[in-house]
C-alpha cells in the first residue's frame, strides 16, 4: 500500500485499506501458492492508481504513455525462495495486465540486491524486461506486452 497511499500507517491500517479494495472489487496484485499455501505476492496494478509514484523524483513518470502498469512490491517468504516461484509470478502479474488492457509493465527494480521489495533487476531481465532509465540505486525496466 505503500506507493498507493504514503499516509496509511504501518499494520492495520494498510491491511484494511488494502481489503477494501478487494471488497471494492479491484485486484490489487496476485498471491503465489505452493502445496496450498500463499508463498509469494506482487503487487500489480495501472501506474495511474499509484499516486505516490507520482510525487517520487526517481520514479514519477517522464512520459505520457497510456495502458502502463506498475509492479511496486515482490515478496517471496524466505523458505520458498530459489525455486522459481518469483519467475512464475512475474509471468502471472505480466499475463494480468496484458488480459486487462495493459501494454507495457514497468517496474522499479534494485541494481544490486535481489531480495529488494520491488524485486531485482536480473530478474526482471531474464523475464523479457529491458532497462528503461536509471532511478539512482534502481534501474526502471519494461515489458512491451
Amino acid at each position: 500500500m505503500y506507493w498507493r497511499n504514503r499516509a496509511l500507517g504501518h499494520g492495520t491500517p494498510k491491511k484494511r485499506a488494502l481489503g477494501a479494495l478487494v471488497r471494492g472489487g479491484r485486484e490489487p496484485g496476485l498471491l503465489g501458492y505452493e502445496d496450498g499455501v500463499p508463498v509469494g505476492w506482487i503487487s500489480i496494478g495501472p501506474r495511474k492508481e499509484f499516486h505516490d509514484l507520482f510525487r517520487s523524483p526517481q520514479y514519477r513518470p517522464r512520459d505520457e504513455d497510456e495502458d502502463v502498469w506498475s509492479i511496486v512490491c515482490f515478496v517471496i517468504d524466505r523458505p520458498a525462495r530459489h525455486r522459481g516461484l518469483a519467475g512464475a509470478l512475474l509471468e502471472a502479474a505480466v499475463d494480468h495486465a496484458r488480459l486487462r488492457g495493459g501494454r507495457t509493465v514497468e517496474a522499479y527494480a534494485h541494481a544490486t540486491d535481489p531480495d529488494d521489495y520491488m524485486g531485482g533487476v536480473d530478474l526482471f531481465l531474464a523475464h523479457g524486461f529491458e532497462p528503461y532509465r536509471p532511478a539512482n540505486k534502481r534501474t526502471i525496466v519494461r515489458r512491451a506486452l
